[in-house]
């Protein structure tokens, strides 16, 4: 009778499992397959599809181990994967492609919690951990890494012609050849290569290099080795223009590739002739010659397992309410905002089809003033009403254009244009020619100055508000007769633009 229970509750058991994980899957399903399309049509990604490969053979190898260990089912798993649950609604509220595929690695990683507890969980870390690699990284941050690295790139491959008697221009990421120009753009700033790289890195020191500080030297060479490489294809692309596209253009990504890894190779032989290399991980016999698992909990799983599928559908509705936010119109139209303040006389200006569809505001405002007394200086507003679905319909921050246009930043840092209201200064010069910029977010009645505190308040209010609506302001003057009068200037005109915003901006 015994037996004929004990295999009652295990199917019972299998079955509340096999469940739980359709449920799972069936929620995650598009943001699983949206995950796929990206890896294989994105070639700075196209890596990732590998991982899981050796994600599942590390499993593989560590099976003996799990079965070995004593599985003590854990509650805290709930509450790991609730949180995964938050993360998603997040991640949708922010439009930030990342935090969904995220939050599936930290449910799934919530579920082995609360299934096997924390020794088994203790094994599968590296395998989970690897798993991050292939979720590509929040556009925010990849053009906060692309740009510089656009523009070391541009330096380098700049200084190599000219060292082997080519004279160059450099403007920003385009080299002026003479006859030709050669723009550095976001393919080919070297990123995907630090990328796969480092994945690759992080496998081969798993697997051949225990040693940390090893292994940490190996993972820091990585991006110069990829940044020099990088810089002198670019270089060779202004020796030889068949080098731009095509077989060769794929070709010479290839060779920069085996180069880097090559050189990775050699360092970590290098490194091993001053300590032996760590033995490669072996697997360990099982405890349990039979291939079952030992469980020592109390409580029967089958509780656990009810309790997660609990969550699991009181969350889906939950989450899929939450991550929804209303859009939010202006007060009133930008059209109605006037063109006189105080001494100073506007102009108001529009772009053109294309570029309008680039910002994706819902309404936006820009206005040359200009002043008998004080110059001239240039104000501009986007508002968007919901950030959440719309992915070209986000804040962007104005350093990124900048700087893509060529504009050197000589100075940039957080100040107060008044007591209380922070605005990003940037001091910057292309062509001789010095401009200061003032840029603040306006989030629900928040006067922000980093656009990462942006994203944040943007998720809570669309969590506990239903509202992610924003806007930015821009202020740009020229820096004469020096950048500390143009300071002066912008906190004289923001005074007469202050009480204006609230008018039309919601808060």
């Amino acid at each position: 009778m015994a037996i004929y229970r004990a295999k009652i509750s295990s199917g019972v058991q299998l079955a509340l499992g096999f469940i739980l994980t359709t449920a799972i899957f069936w929620f995650y399903w598009p943001v699983l397959l949206s995950l796929a399309v990206e890896l294989s049509s994105n070639e700075d990604y196209s890596f990732g599809l590998l991982l899981p490969i050796v994600a599942a053979y590390i499993v593989y190898l560590k099976w003996p181990q799990l079965r070995s260990r004593q599985w003590q089912p854990s509650w805290a798993g709930l509450a790991v994967m609730a949180l995964g649950f938050i993360l998603y609604a997040f991640g949708e509220l922010v439009a930030i492609l990342y935090f969904p595929p995220v939050s599936f690695l930290v449910v799934i990683s919530g579920l082995i919690l609360l299934i096997g507890g924390w020794q088994p969980m203790s094994l599968l870390i590296f395998p989970m951990f690897l798993l991050f690699f292939m979720i590509p990284l929040p556009a925010l941050v990849m053009k906060h890494l692309t740009l510089p690295l656009q523009l070391i790139s541009s330096r380098l491959a700049a200084g190599f012609l000219q060292t082997v008697g080519i004279p160059v221009v450099l403007h920003g990421n385009v080299i002026d050849l003479g006859v030709r120009q050669l723009q550095v753009v976001e393919a080919c700033s070297g990123l995907r290569y630090i990328l796969s790289l480092t994945a690759l890195g992080i496998i081969f020191c798993y697997f051949y290099q225990r040693c940390f500080w090893k292994a940490l030297i190996l993972l820091i060479a990585i991006v110069p080795a990829a940044v020099i490489a990088n810089s002198l294809r670019v270089a060779a692309m202004g020796i030889f223009p068949a080098l731009q596209e095509g077989f060769w253009h794929g070709f010479s990504g290839w060779l920069i590739f085996i180069f880097c890894f090559g050189f990775l190779a050699l360092i970590n032989y290098g490194l091993n002739l001053l300590r032996p290399a760590s033995s490669p991980l072996t697997a360990e016999e099982p405890a349990f010659p039979s291939g079952s698992i030992g469980y020592t909990s109390r409580i029967s799983l089958t509780l656990y397992l009810i309790g997660a599928l609990v969550l699991v559908l009181m969350a889906f509705p939950l989450t899929l309410r939450m991550s929804q936010a209303l859009p939010v119109p202006l007060l009133q139209s930008f059209d109605k905002f006037p063109l006189q303040l105080g001494n100073w006389q506007g102009k108001r200006d529009y772009l053109d089809k294309t570029m309008a569809q680039a910002v994706g505001a819902d309404d936006y405002l820009e206005i040359n003033f200009t002043n008998p007394d004080h110059g001239n200086l240039s104000l501009w507003i986007a508002y968007f009403e919901n950030q959440s679905k719309k992915l070209e319909g986000r804040i962007h921050s104005p350093q990124l254009c900048l700087q893509g246009g060529g504009w050197n930043f000589i100075e940039s840092k957080i100040v107060d244009m008044a007591p209380g209201l922070p605005v990003r200064y940037i001091l910057m010069e292309q062509a001789g020619s010095r401009m200061v910029v003032y840029y603040w977010y306006l989030q629900r009645g928040r006067w922000l100055a980093s656009e990462y505190s942006t994203k944040l308040f943007m998720g809570l209010d669309g969590l506990t508000k239903q509202r992610n609506d924003g806007a930015i302001v821009r202020l740009i003057t020229p820096a004469s007769p020096s950048a500390a009068s143009a300071r002066e200037r912008l906190a004289a005109f923001g005074e007469l633009l202050l009480p204006l915003l609230p008018q039309f901006i919601p808060q």
